[in-house]
Formats: structure tokens, sequence, C-alpha cells
């Protein structure tokens, strides 16, 4: 492709993404779908080099679009309203991701024979919705106010369990029972270190914002240094996200934070988080297209019609199962916007397929058609219920 014609499909790209908007806003009608089907379109037509993009730069994209997307996840959640649901969020997302992860990989290493350490990549990356999809479709709905905070972080929770989990497996690839207690010993460690790394590199921020004043491009400048904590923080631990998303909720709950530590009242300046949600949007754009793009129908297979039906029904059996134990009641329609995986799946496949060299291409695809059909049938149900 010339200059020219990359100029003309971005282009392109950016109105869809906004009509798509417009009209789940509208309409209630399921955008990513959309973006999905365009790009599959864009790679059949233009005869895209599937393994280029999986390989050269999806790894780079996905990873600064979910950089990103999980600062505005942080930003977004109110302290005061997440104290009222953090203790039903901690234990709804505990007990429904490490479910899930066991049932996938038994599930897969039993029934389907696939590889034990494979099975538990599968599980790690499976086992939780992504926020990329979660938190916009949350933030766009009409649920009440502790509802939306409680949903939020329970998909915030299981997105991090899933990064640093998966991590630590591919750390210590293959996986067998010795390899248990360092794998767990690396969660905790990740875990901590990356919360405390955030708090610190938050407050730090804020201050610096305060004594050197308003100053234009003041977002450009906190983007900056945004990806340097991650980059620090993936240089320490290989993973950078629980970091990102702690630093967006120091910022977006700076009054507080700076309440508690006796620090002069500040406030940062708006324009950061309204220039922020112009990025995630194009950003959020870009990367469902390129996960379209990536999409390759697959002659009919057994296999893979029986790991799409046992993957789907497990993590929908086991959302029932949270929903009755924490809530005593059967889900409703809104307990679908847990369901759909999306962009951190598909970053975490690129980066097991990039780390591991003995696992093939197809596990990326086969990934995406989870996020692919979780997609279909969450916003199915959703529009439809409307």
């Amino acid at each position: 492709m010339n200059t020219l014609e990359i100029i003309v499909l971005v282009s392109f790209i950016i109105i869809v993404g906004y009509l798509g908007e417009y009209a789940f806003l509208k309409f209630r009608f399921p955008d990513i779908l959309v973006l999905i089907f365009i790009g599959f379109l864009i790679s059949f037509f233009l005869k895209l080099n599937v393994q280029s993009i999986i390989y050269n730069y999806m790894p780079v994209a996905a990873t600064i679009s979910l950089i990103i997307i999980l600062f505005e996840g942080g930003v977004s959640l109110d302290i005061l309203t997440l104290k009222n649901v953090i203790k039903e969020s901690v234990l709804m997302s505990i007990i429904n991701y490490f479910t899930l992860f066991i049932l996938i990989t038994l599930s897969l290493t039993y029934l389907l024979n696939i590889n034990t350490s494979i099975s538990m990549l599968y599980g790690s990356i499976l086992a939780a919705p992504s926020v990329a999809i979660v938190i916009p479709m949350i933030n766009r709905s009409s649920l009440d106010e502790r509802i939306r905070h409680l949903y939020i972080l329970d998909a915030t929770i299981m997105d991090l369990l899933s990064i640093v989990v998966t991590v630590s497996i591919i750390e210590y690839y293959p996986v067998s029972l010795l390899t248990v207690i360092p794998i767990t010993e690396s969660l905790l460690t990740n875990i901590f270190a990356q919360i405390f790394l955030g708090l610190i590199a938050g407050i730090f921020w804020v201050e610096l914002l305060r004594k050197i004043g308003r100053v234009e491009l003041s977002y450009m400048l906190t983007l900056g240094y945004l990806f340097l904590i991650y980059a620090l923080s993936y240089f320490l631990w290989k993973n950078g996200m629980i970091t990102a998303i702690v630093f967006g909720i120091v910022l977006g709950n700076n009054l507080i934070f700076r309440k508690l530590l006796n620090l002069k009242n500040y406030a940062i300046d708006e324009n950061i988080f309204k220039f922020n949600k112009e990025v995630v949007f194009f950003m959020r754009t870009v990367i469902f297209v390129a996960i379209g793009s990536i999409f390759i129908i697959h002659k009919f297979n057994w296999e893979i019609l029986y790991y799409l039906i046992l993957n789907i029904a497990l993590i929908y059996i086991v959302q029932i199962f949270v929903n009755l134990l924490i809530f005593k009641k059967v889900p409703d329609r809104f307990t679908n916007y847990l369901i759909p995986r999306g962009l951190t799946q598909v970053v975490l496949g690129i980066f097991v397929l990039v780390s591991i060299s003995t696992i093939s291409i197809t596990f990326i695809q086969n990934i995406s058609l989870i996020v692919i059909i979780t997609n279909i049938i969450t916003s199915a149900i959703l529009y439809i219920k409307k």
C-alpha cells in the first residue's frame, strides 16, 4: 500500500468508528462488531499478510492501546463509590476468574487432549472479560451508579489477574508441579509491587504538575510519563498494566489522595482527561479493526467447534454460578456486560505467540474466535432486549 492509500484507509476507519459510536448511542447497535467486520473486509480485499500484522504491528499497537484504556479505566473509577462495592467485587472477581481458569484448563486438557501448559495459557487468558470492551459499554449504559462501579471493578480485577497470571505462566513455561510455588510468588510480588509503584508515581506526578503549573501539552507530558512508568514496571516485573490503572486511579481521585496525605489542594486540568477520551476512541477503533483483520475463516473442523462450544458454555455457566453465589439471583441481561473478551485477550495471545516459539499461530486465531463470538452473543442479547 502506498502513503495515499494508507491515509485514505485511516480516514475511513476513523469515520466508521465515529458512525459505529453514534449507532451504539442512538440505537444500541454493537459498534464493536462493525469494526471487526470492517477489519475482516479490509484484510480480505487487500490481501493483507496476517502473520505480518500479528508479529510486526499488533504487539506494539495493542499494548499501547491497552495501557491508555486501562489508564482511562482507572481515571473513571470513583474511590468513594468503590468503597461500597469493593468487598463484593473482589470476592466476585476472584471466584469467577480462578473457577473459570481451572475449568477451562481441565476441560481442554482432558476433553480435547491439549497440552496442559497450553491449556493453562488458554485458561488464564479466556477466564477474564476485556476492560477495553466492558468499561466503554458500561459507561454508555443505563445501569445505576453502584452496579456500574461493581461491574467495572469486577472486570478490571479479572482483567489484571489475567495479565499477571499469563505473564507468570509464560515466565515458567512449560508448567509443572515444581513451578506452582514460584508462579504464585511471582504473581503476588507482581501485584503488590505494581500497586505500590502506581501509587508513588501518581502522587509524585500530581505534585509535579502542581509545582510547574498549568502548561500547554500537559496531556502529552502525562502520556509520556505513563509510558515511562509502564516501561519501568515492565523492566522490573515483566508487566506494567496494574501500574497504569493505579496511576489512573490516583489522577482521577487526586483530591481524595491529597487530602489523605495532607498535601495542598490542586485540581488537575480537566483537558487531560477529555483529550484522553479522544485518544481512547482512536486506539480502540484501530485495534478492533486490527482484530478483524487477523480473523481467518476456517474450514469446518469438529475440534474448533468443540473448543468454541466448551469455552463459551463455561464462561456463561461460571457467570451464572457466581451471580447465584454473590447476589442470590439469576443473572439479568446486564450480566452480559461481563461476558465479552477482547483487546486484553488478543494482546496476551500475541505475547504468548512471540514469547514461546513452539506455540503456533493457531493459538491467537482460536483466541480471536472466542473474542468475536462472545461479542456477537453479548451484542445480540443487549440489542434485542434493549
